[in-house]
């Protein structure tokens, strides 16, 4: 997927949402519906106040709970409604939402280890793959580009993260998983002259930092 021929950036951040029960417990969530914890209610706020500086003209939204509610502290700033935007929404991973990491490296040892290996190749069964993840993205992707926003916000989870990499910017979807996409992290890519880059990545420090209520800069001084 290339960006669209402008000499004029367009500017995308990708926000994971705040942490939920399931990611506490090391659980695979997909398209299951789970709530923030009131720390990953705490995370959005402090993203929401990381981003109080870098206006949006728009922010999609996963329409999963757990990614509105990021997308809502962040919007409620700006005066503006996030956008739901279904193909944003996390993997489906079938039978294993709800099991553990580690229960599952323990009782599918041979099926997980093939997934932790390339997990866009090497599915459990009946979940999501790489062609139906990266065509629904490629549509989100094309929305993004032909609306003409210069700023945009998407919020969403960190499979989907991991894939938008892959698809907006032309990187290997067989390393992507190699990238650590924290909650309530921020990733930003920048588009110009039809070419796409990852300008930074997993950037938490508001988060990591205990930074809350700090001003911390989100793209640089220029912006």
């Amino acid at each position: 997927m290339t960006a669209r021929e402008s000499n004029e950036p367009c500017r995308v951040i990708l926000a994971r949402h705040g942490q939920t029960e399931w990611n506490k417990e090391l659980r695979f969530q997909g398209k299951t519906n789970i709530q923030l914890t009131e720390e990953g209610k705490r995370q959005a706020h402090a993203l929401s106040e990381r981003l109080s500086s870098w206006p949006p003209e728009v922010i999609y939204s996963s329409p999963l709970d757990r990614a509105l509610y990021t997308a809502n502290a962040i919007a409620e700033r700006h005066n503006i409604t996030p956008v739901i935007m279904n193909e944003l929404q996390e993997i489906d991973f079938a039978s294993w939402e709800g099991q553990s990491i580690p229960g599952l490296e323990r009782e599918q040892h041979e099926v997980f280890s093939r997934w932790r290996a390339d997990p866009f190749f090497n599915p459990p069964e009946g979940a999501e793959t790489w062609n139906e993840i990266s065509e629904r993205l490629s549509r989100a992707v094309k929305r993004f580009l032909n609306e003409g926003h210069k700023r945009i916000i998407a919020v969403s989870h960190g499979g989907i993260i991991r894939a938008l990499y892959a698809v907006l910017t032309g990187l290997d979807p067989h390393k992507t998983w190699n990238m650590d996409v924290s909650n309530c992290a921020i990733s930003g890519i920048e588009m110009r002259y039809g070419r796409a880059c990852l300008a930074f990545a997993n950037d938490d420090l508001h988060i990591r930092a205990g930074a809350y209520g700090q001003k911390l800069p989100v793209w640089g001084k220029k912006l």
